[in-house]
């Protein structure tokens, strides 16, 4: 197998892609991981509008005028850097922030998706966001023209209990 392949086929439909199975995740952070990725983890489980954005921007040590709205955000995105092959976000209870505020939850992943293909196409690296969900049925609108997917191994519904 292609050193980069891994990377690749996560990011084949997009660069957000949805987990339901702790175990699948674990082993898919395992991989990507072990291509170079630097993994940041987010727990969303009390996240709403307000605390989202300032979370991820001290995780991701944003500069001290980093003003935590969505517009800076993006600015600040669009100034990460991977000193490696490339960054993920891993996003567990996502499921829960969406229900409090769908419409932040869409644009903070309309934002990472179009700093995603800015990062590869300017930088050739990469930047991949996991969804970890507890409700299988989970939908988004699309994020930069693309629909969020479920992984390779959860795509058929019965491999989500459903």
């Amino acid at each position: 197998m292609e050193q980069d392949l891994f990377w690749k086929s996560l990011m084949m439909n997009g660069s957000i892609v949805k987990f339901w199975s702790q175990s699948i995740l674990d082993k898919t952070i395992q991989n990507i991981r072990e291509e170079g990725f630097e993994i940041n983890c987010f727990d969303c489980e009390s996240w709403d509008k307000n605390n989202c954005l300032l979370e991820i921007g001290k995780t991701l040590e944003f500069p001290s005028y980093y003003g935590g709205n969505l517009a800076a955000f993006n600015d600040c995105l669009s100034d990460v850097y991977p000193s490696d092959e490339g960054i993920v976000f891993v996003f567990k209870n996502f499921d829960r922030f969406n229900e409090r505020d769908s419409d932040m939850a869409h644009e903070v992943l309309d934002i990472i998706q179009n700093n995603s293909w800015r990062l590869l196409i300017q930088h050739q690296k990469k930047l991949i966001a996991f969804l970890l969900s507890n409700d299988p049925h989970l939908q988004f609108q699309k994020v930069g023209a693309l629909s969020i997917l479920w992984n390779n191994a959860e795509w058929m519904n019965k491999n989500r209990g459903v």
